[in-house]
């Protein structure tokens, strides 16, 4: 059996007192879209534990590192990247999957393109990664097959796995012998010890809506863990630094209202409100307004769901809303 990934070279005892990097996590199912204008990587080449080169545009920040160059990286077999290319040192791993990834090929071409793009201006730009129609190397029939992508945001530092269409059909194979899907955040391994320094985020149970495993540096990792099926097309699977986590709206220091809204929202907070930026479902940004106000006209956007982040004089505060 081919398969090699990361995790089995996971010894997990450490010492006590490194540093953690909390991220809470949320799902939403949105239309998948393919990138439009994206850099190819392969260039037409058939890949198999590919290796790529991806400049990022902005510094990134995962747990304790920032980087401004990211990997695809061949230990990884294909669904997994780092901030750096090698298996030495400290690095952070994000593994949108774990199985062993396969481009498929026709007339000595490939017909699995991976390819990137910077979406955005300076100051909220988001790098996006897709891999497209590619196949499982474990997969006997060579028909089942997946797309998805990676988004990376600059002003948040929120991490997005977007999965779109796909077709799963036999699931023994493709799956490695396991439930389903292995998804993972690990915020920081150690090559050199063999270590993980830092939180590690798996999910498992229904993919549509999964269950987030925490584990903490030093703690015994089931790294059989996996969901319970395929990825549903257009399911995001969101990871949020925990100071902008969107589920910890119990405690804001905003207030949005009404929600849903039709032509206006208001904003009330104890703190001065400095600017908003709103995405859309998207991760696009609909309306941007960098002065001091309560009061936002929303009349000409699309309905549906949105994010709002609102900065004030005492830091940031993520919100969501719906527009009719």
């Amino acid at each position: 059996m081919k398969k090699i990934t990361i995790v089995l070279l996971l010894i997990l005892t450490i010492q006590s007192g490194l540093s953690q990097s909390n991220y809470n996590f949320e799902v939403e199912n949105i239309p998948y879209q393919d990138l439009t204008n994206s850099t190819s990587l392969n260039n037409g080449i058939i890949w198999d534990d590919p290796g790529y080169t991806i400049p990022i545009g902005f510094t990134f920040t995962l747990g304790t590192h920032s980087f401004n160059t990211i990997y695809i990286v061949d230990w990884g077999l294909g669904g997994a990247l780092s901030s750096s290319p090698t298996e030495a040192g400290n690095v952070p791993a994000l593994a949108l999957l774990t199985q062993d990834l396969v481009s498929f090929e026709s007339g000595g071409s490939s017909t699995s393109p991976i390819s990137y793009q910077l979406d955005g201006s300076a100051g909220n730009r988001i790098l996006k990664i897709e891999w497209k129609n590619f196949g499982f190397f474990e997969d006997s029939t060579g028909n089942d097959f997946m797309n998805m992508q990676l988004w990376l945001y600059e002003e948040t530092n929120v991490i997005e796995y977007r999965y779109g269409p796909n077709a799963i059909n036999n699931p023994a194979d493709t799956f490695e012998g396991l439930t389903g899907f292995q998804v993972e955040l690990i915020t920081s391994f150690n090559f050199d010890t063999a270590m993980v320094t830092d939180n590690a985020y798996l999910l498992s149970g229904n993919p549509a809506s999964p269950t987030l495993v925490t584990y903490l540096a030093g703690e015994n990792i089931d790294f059989e863990l996996a969901l319970n099926g395929a990825i549903p097309n257009g399911t995001v699977y969101r990871f949020l630094p925990e100071n902008l986590s969107v589920t910890a709206i119990n405690k804001p220091i905003i207030n949005i209202y009404p929600n849903p809204a039709t032509n206006f929202v208001y904003l009330q907070s104890p703190n001065a409100i400095t600017g908003v930026t709103i995405y859309n479902a998207l991760g696009s940004i609909v309306r941007e307004c960098n002065e001091s106000f309560n009061k936002l006209d929303v009349s000409n956007l699309v309905p549906g769901v949105y994010i709002m982040e609102v900065s004030t004089d005492k830091g940031k505060s993520v919100l969501k809303f719906v527009k009719r």
